[in-house]
């Protein structure tokens, strides 16, 4: 580990400048929500399912990626993933800047966007997994989470408030990588203790997998997992300044607001849910708890009608709040097998998160498209929101069938 005890405040440092890179992830990832939005964009001719279709070609790399982002973390360690990654992200925001080609260009820079963050989150819980004892890897999951939050918050709001353009927005967040990538370059040490075998790798990459993919219990809490990042991945991060325009009425501004109030209240949740799950020494009830909380929050959110930017504000608080289980169930994956797995195990139920989230997206615009063809803009956005809701209750039975936990360590 380079000198590096587990837990000492070197340890630490490591994993916030390592934790940077998801916060980057994340400023990047809910771009998508405002590009509608600005002047003069050149997505506001795309129809609804174009758009949708285009934005979750960043889901659809980003999860079968996961395959492999954890088997090469326990591999190769985690510098030289993370800083060629983050330059990767940095500069694929400059494809859709691309002037012809618009839905190529869009794609592309899309896919490569979900390439490389990838290996953002699997590579903060590798240094947590490396470089922590077990009885700190929920609350660290659930900090790294925040810190994410912290980029989408910066992304949604900043830009709204600026009113800046599509070209900026993407210039901007270019910028934003390249110095992400110096600051993993520098403070991020290399990992002296791997010495990775290259005949050896694939056959390390499948029997890793399928120690986890074996398990039942792995598949229902990632399932879980992406059930409960539906409210972010598929609600705030693509259809949230829709939504909150078309149907609540507001300005794009108090759109970003709430969207930041959603996302702050689950950043603030994230660790403190991670500190139960600790503190209880258990995954299976407070995930539980929090996946039936958190679907009866968003169904009446999407029942509650045109009121006031203060009442919705309350719902997004008490929504975040109860979504915050979600950073769990990557422990829950993670306790089931032994630490020269960790980053597996992590990267194994975020594949499965992503997948579903991947899926959404497209899904909710093509009910959308569909439903308003015959109902109300109002009635077509819930129509196609209420999948989230469907998935949350069926994954929670689900979990609660099949889960076998192990006491925590």
């Amino acid at each position: 580990m380079g000198g590096v005890s587990k837990g000492n405040g070197k340890a630490y440092g490591i994993w916030f400048i390592g934790s940077l890179f998801y916060l980057y992830e994340l400023f990047v990832r809910v771009i998508p929500s405002l590009l509608g939005q600005v002047s003069n964009s050149p997505v506001a001719e795309l129809s609804l399912t174009q758009m949708s279709t285009v934005m979750s070609l960043y889901y659809m790399i980003y999860s079968p990626m996961q395959l492999f982002v954890g088997p090469l973390f326990d591999t190769f360690g985690g510098r030289k993933l993370l800083v060629g990654n983050c330059l990767l992200l940095a500069l694929a925001c400059l494809l859709p800047l691309i002037p012809t080609g618009l839905l190529f260009f869009l794609g592309a820079g899309r896919f490569a966007m979900g390439f490389a963050s990838a290996f953002g989150f699997v590579g903060v819980m590798y240094l947590c997994t490396t470089w922590f004892p077990q009885n700190k890897w929920a609350m660290l999951s659930g900090l790294t989470t925040m810190l994410g939050m912290f980029g989408s918050i910066s992304s949604q709001t900043c830009f709204a408030y600026v009113n800046t353009s599509y070209r900026n927005i993407w210039l901007t967040a270019c910028v934003f990588g390249l110095i992400v990538t110096g600051l993993l370059y520098i403070f991020v040490p290399k990992d002296t203790h791997l010495e990775p075998n290259d005949k050896k790798l694939w056959r390390e990459l499948g029997s890793r997998l399928w120690m986890i993919a074996k398990q039942p219990g792995a598949w229902v809490a990632g399932i879980l997992t992406g059930a409960l990042y539906m409210p972010f991945a598929v609600f705030a991060d693509l259809w949230s300044i829709p939504y909150f325009t078309n149907v609540c009425h507001f300005t794009t501004l108090e759109a970003a607001q709430l969207v930041s109030v959603l996302n702050l209240s689950w950043a603030i949740s994230c660790p403190i849910m991670g500190w139960i799950s600790d503190s209880v020494r258990s995954c299976k009830k407070p995930m539980i708890c929090g996946a039936v909380a958190t679907a009866i929050c968003f169904t009446v959110f999407l029942l509650i009608g045109d009121v006031s930017f203060g009442a919705v504000a309350c719902w997004m608080v008490l929504l975040g709040i109860c979504c915050g289980v979600q950073v769990i169930g990557f422990v829950a994956v993670a306790n089931l097998n032994t630490s020269s797995v960790g980053a597996s195990s992590v990267s194994f139920c975020n594949m499965l998160c992503m997948i579903l989230c991947g899926l959404g997206q497209p899904l909710v615009g093509y009910i959308i498209d569909k439903s308003k063809e015959v109902n109300l803009l109002t009635e077509a956005y819930r129509s196609g929101l209420s999948i989230v809701t469907v998935m949350i209750v069926l994954a929670t039975i689900l979990f609660g069938l099949v889960y076998k936990e192990k006491r925590l360590a």
